[in-house]
């Protein structure tokens, strides 16, 4: 099941994807809810977000593809140190949804985008094992980890290269019936496919993820977890169109301008 969540003259809800539609939900998607009659044509709404987090995670090196991608010359001390868990904040303020732009601050000489699979927690989760997280989870969807790398690469903290506003695109929407194990992600560029990688590949599974993270954070429903990029990671230019694809979910795509 897919469920959207869209705008439509100023009002908002959640809806389940049927074909080209959508059928309103009434009531609370991690709660007590039931669908309505009332159908509107995806073309017609505005899609947005999938949900509004209280909080935005990501996992950082959790494929080693990626991590040959990224490091030249790798040491095995390096590649020792990208099996390390490595969860951090990317702030809520950066989420973007279908459609809307991503914007590349006029400060920074080098964006690239990070097509993900993110995971959308379902239930309160504290202290909860890899075994117990799919109770918790309720389903998944497309993200793209926008990040500078470039000039902010050497920055103590994350909040420019990773958290600049538009840096965090998701959707378009959620999907609950997926096994997160073993699934492609498809990253294109103006149409053309520039990195193809699958979950498999994951360092951390999404189950672990869940369960490490929860260790010492409590996670809420609606909150957000980037799980990694597999593989290439390209910079981006003004008027690029970037689209990241899920089969099983659906394609996240996004206009890029220069600020």
């Amino acid at each position: 099941m897919k469920f959207a969540r869209f705008e439509t003259n100023g009002w908002q809800s959640y809806a389940v994807v049927e074909g080209d539609q959508l059928r309103v939900i009434q009531g609370d998607i991690f709660g007590q809810h039931h669908f309505t009659d009332a159908r509107y044509s995806i073309d017609q709404v505005k899609i947005l977000p999938p949900t509004s987090p209280l909080s935005f995670w990501a996992v950082g090196l959790n494929y080693a593809a990626h991590v040959a991608h990224q490091v030249e010359n790798l040491d095995a001390g390096f590649v020792s140190e990208a099996q390390v868990f490595r969860p951090w904040q990317k702030g809520v303020s950066c989420i973007i949804g279908q459609g809307e732009t991503i914007v590349l601050p006029k400060e920074s000489d080098y964006v690239h985008y990070e097509g993900e699979l993110v995971i959308v927690i379902g239930k309160p989760a504290r202290r909860i094992t890899p075994e117990e997280a799919p109770n918790f989870i309720l389903g998944y969807t497309c993200g793209n980890d926008v990040s500078s790398e470039g000039s902010w690469h050497d920055d103590p903290s994350n909040w420019r290269k990773k958290t600049s506003d538009t840096f965090g695109p998701v959707g378009p929407w959620i999907e609950t019936d997926l096994d997160p194990q073993s699934v492609d992600i498809i990253t294109r560029v103006n149409g053309k496919e520039t990195d193809r990688g699958s979950t498999s590949g994951m360092t951390f599974s999404c189950y672990e993820t869940v369960s490490r993270i929860s260790e010492y954070v409590t996670l809420h429903p609606g909150d957000l977890v980037l799980t990694g990029a597999p593989g290439a990671v390209e910079g981006m230019k003004h008027g690029d169109v970037i689209e990241v694809e899920i089969p099983e979910i659906g394609v996240l795509r996004n206009p890029v301008v220069a600020e």
